[in-house]
């Protein structure tokens, strides 16, 4: 089963697909999605009814944009993963906390040094977790006040990776 979340439309929602059974917010839903591969045309439908979309990619990873009936929306779609490195990825809305290990794994690079100037989306540390690297970003600008790791040190779900002041 994967579970995501998705935001669009300022609500955020739980999606689970088990194979071809999803639930919305819980409850199962008859929903069915088509296409042809590398078409931008995605059809969702329930059997008896159904809408077109036209599919783009955002400007970041999980992010879509939708286009039907001559109305856009944007869409975030993130899976259990994801969404536990973006909740890492910042202590608050100014950048000052300490930023920690979404998941357990290998510290590939330190990308900041302490008593360096940081703004938000500046990337601070890679941690390679499921062969996967994942770059942390500071979430608001600040100052780096502490590095708890460096390259090749294994961390732990939660372990303290950066302070930012």
């Amino acid at each position: 089963m994967k579970k995501y979340t998705v935001e669009v439309a300022g609500r955020t929602l739980t999606v689970e697909v088990d194979g071809d059974v999803v639930k919305l917010e819980g409850h199962p839903v008859d929903a069915r999605l088509g296409g042809v591969r590398g078409d931008v045309r995605r059809r969702l439908g329930n059997g008896t009814r159904g809408r077109e979309f036209v599919v783009a990619p955002g400007a970041d990873r999980g992010q879509w944009r939708l286009s039907t009936g001559g109305h856009r929306f944007d869409v975030q779609v993130l899976d259990e993963r994801a969404r536990a490195v973006r909740a890492a990825g910042g202590a608050g809305a100014h950048g000052a906390g300490t930023l920690k290990a979404p998941m357990p794994g290998l510290v590939v690079r330190v990308q900041v040094a302490e008593g360096e100037p940081v703004e938000a989306g500046k990337g601070l540390v890679v941690v390679e977790a499921m062969k996967m690297e994942n770059e942390l970003k500071a979430a608001g600008s600040g100052t780096v006040k502490k590095v708890h790791v460096k390259a090749g040190d294994r961390v732990e779900k939660g372990a303290p990776l950066i302070e930012i002041a």
